[in-house]
């Protein structure tokens, strides 16, 4: 007994002070950890509305969360350029997070940025790959820089079909499509996962567009 009741307070002792531990480590994080989200979303609004200058406007109530506010941006002369938020949906292991930007009369999509995502790595992350034309020659032992390599996109491939798409045109297909969004062979269900994150953004915006 006596054994049991010290290998029970030494578990105990190390119980609390691991509790202890986490409730300090939080404390001292958590002010970091949502500065660095806000900034996050911040970079996330400026890539789906190009041109905005300033902070963004909030178009839902002050007590929305962080996830659920919409966003309305404006140009140096105070011109509407578009609204943002951020859209989510399941994905096929992960809840997938888009900020996705429209136009001002809410009829196109600007650009969409994938905040989050933990999908099936080399199918479902695809989503956030950058296409690059870099080969293991250009890499050790350089070349001349040509105009196809000056056109590389800076966001992921996936990510661009998505701009200046309509409503009606946000629809998966398997064959390459330019007037509709092409599935990633292998990850159909993710592909699926962020048209829906799209389109729960893009209710988001008018709904929050009509009551303000």
């Amino acid at each position: 007994m006596g054994k049991r009741l010290q290998y029970t307070l030494v578990l105990g002792v190390i119980t609390m002070v691991t509790s202890i531990g986490v409730g300090a480590t939080y404390v001292v994080t958590k002010d970091r950890i949502v500065q660095k989200e806000a900034a996050r979303r911040m970079e996330a609004l400026l890539t789906v509305m190009p041109g905005m200058e300033g902070a963004p406007a909030e178009v839902t109530p002050p007590e929305t969360t962080a996830e659920d506010k919409v966003y309305k941006g404006q140009d140096k002369g105070g011109k509407l350029i578009g609204y943002a938020t951020l859209g989510k949906a399941q994905g096929y292991s992960s809840t997938l997070k888009v900020m996705v930007g429209l136009t001002p009369n809410m009829n196109k999509v600007v650009g969409i940025k994938v905040l989050y995502q933990a999908e099936t790595p080399g199918l479902g992350t695809r989503i956030v790959e950058i296409a690059t034309t870099k080969t293991l020659w250009t890499m050790f032992f350089g070349g001349e820089k040509t105009a196809a390599a000056e056109e590389v996109s800076l966001t992921p491939w996936f990510c661009d079909q998505f701009k200046g798409k309509t409503l009606n045109q946000l629809e998966v297909v398997r064959q390459e499509d330019p007037s509709k969004v092409t599935a990633i062979t292998g990850a159909t269900i993710t592909t699926r996962a962020v048209v829906k994150a799209v389109e729960d953004a893009i209710a988001k915006i008018k709904t929050a567009a009509q009551t303000s």
